[in-house]
């Protein structure tokens, strides 16, 4: 993850094949920090952002059984979309962001066939800060899998699994994306006890050809 910057002083860290790029935030009452914010609005205002729909396929039939929303940015300046989410939370407006980008993927939702489902990824701190089921009203979620991103520590796995029953009561499921990599520990997946286990490139790169990979895929 990392913050555009103008000039920022940024560290490197390697866990195996991807590098994460830390980078000190920008000053709250500096220039860099109104720049930002002014950034992050400009998005909100103008609801800057497109989704593209990645297929799920269930190797058995090789048929498409759901889509992941991949949110793409078209402000400036041109960068990951993480940077622009992580920016977002430097500068306070971290869950708006993630509520658009969510109103984005889910208005697409009805153009999809009947038996594909739709995946968006939301963090903890916006499951439980928003009401989901009250701004996206009307939504199909029995259609939807939310995909906890790893990105961000869980504070109070009791706040989120009640922010979370009355959306799996409308049928919504849960996945936990990327278990073995950021905060999607073991002890995470027990706490919020999701419908779908994303496993990290990490955990199944080696899975055809090492004995403990495979026995740890199988055990989760």
């Amino acid at each position: 993850m990392s913050l555009a910057g103008s000039g920022r002083t940024s560290s490197k860290m390697t866990a195996g094949p991807a590098s994460i790029r830390i980078v000190e935030p920008p000053d709250s009452g500096g220039a860099d920090m109104i720049a930002a914010r002014a950034r992050i609005r400009n998005v909100l205002e103008h609801e800057q952002i497109n989704t593209y729909l990645q297929p799920i396929v269930r190797l058995r039939g090789r048929k498409v059984v759901g889509v992941e929303a991949l949110s793409r940015f078209t402000a400036t300046p041109v960068r990951p979309p993480n940077e622009w989410f992580v920016e977002a939370v430097a500068v306070g407006l971290g869950e708006e962001l993630e509520l658009l980008a969510m109103k984005s993927a889910l208005s697409l939702l009805d153009t999809l066939p009947s038996n594909v489902y739709l995946s968006v990824n939301v963090s903890p701190v916006t499951v439980v800060a928003a009401s989901l089921g009250i701004c996206f009203w009307g939504t199909q979620w029995s259609r939807v899998v939310l995909e906890i991103t790893e990105h961000a520590a869980v504070r109070d796995y009791i706040a989120l699994n009640e922010a979370i029953a009355p959306l799996k009561k409308l049928g919504a499921r849960l996945a936990v994306d990327d278990a073995g990599a950021g905060f999607a520990s073991l002890r995470h997946i027990l706490s919020v006890a999701p419908d779908i286990i994303k496993l990290d490139i990490a955990m199944t790169r080696d899975v055809a050809t090492d004995r403990g990979s495979r026995a740890m895929v199988a055990a989760l």
